[in-house]
């Protein structure tokens, strides 16, 4: 189960970095034209909270409908913001990755970068204590002004160090929750 996690975190990652959103919630002019499936939230070049919940529901529906569970989906306490779920890998590898990666080019890949980089990420109060805890026994020295991963980073001054302390601590803090998390770590705010 971890390991078809990790996979899917792999392949999420690798997919949803395409299309980076401005501060004022548009697409950036990277020359990505919005897949056919996602032109429909995309067009105004803007992604409202109901339009990435609908792209996620249905992603989800696509992936259950080739044979694969995947859990509902609960909002990240790393940013508030983004949608997260479980997938169970059934069958071989490949044809798991290939479902997904479909799934996510025609529902999802470009509407959840650009509504989550759109909004200003806080990340939730027991997981921000975590990871100050953790960071301060790494010897950083924080400000206490930190609410996201972007201020962890500059108080860190150092990404990998955060990512270390956000995936060391996220099973502790949120046991039910899925592993596998997207962390962006963006200047937006």
């Amino acid at each position: 189960m971890r390991k078809a996690t990790i996979i899917v975190a792999v392949i999420l990652a690798a997919v949803t970095g395409c299309a980076p959103a401005r501060p004022d919630g548009g697409q950036e002019s990277s020359g990505d034209i919005p897949l056919p499936g996602q032109e429909w939230a995309l067009k105004d070049g803007k992604v409202s909270t109901a339009e990435y919940r609908t792209a996620m529901d249905r992603f989800i529906s696509c992936v259950r409908d080739a044979g694969y569970p995947v859990s509902d989906p609960v909002r990240s306490p790393a940013d508030n913001l983004t949608l997260l779920y479980n997938m169970t890998l059934k069958g071989k590898p490949s044809a798991f990755n290939k479902a997904v990666q479909r799934c996510n080019t025609a529902h999802l890949s470009l509407i959840e970068p650009t509504f989550v980089e759109a909004h200003t990420q806080v990340m939730a109060t027991p997981l921000r204590a975590a990871v100050s805890d953790c960071l301060q026994h790494k010897g950083v020295a924080l400000t206490h002004r930190e609410h996201n991963l972007m201020d962890f980073a500059s108080s860190a001054q150092s990404e990998t160090k955060v990512v270390d302390c956000v995936t060391k601590r996220w099973t502790k803090v949120y046991p039910t929750l899925p592993a596998a998390v997207p962390l962006r770590f963006t200047a937006w705010r």
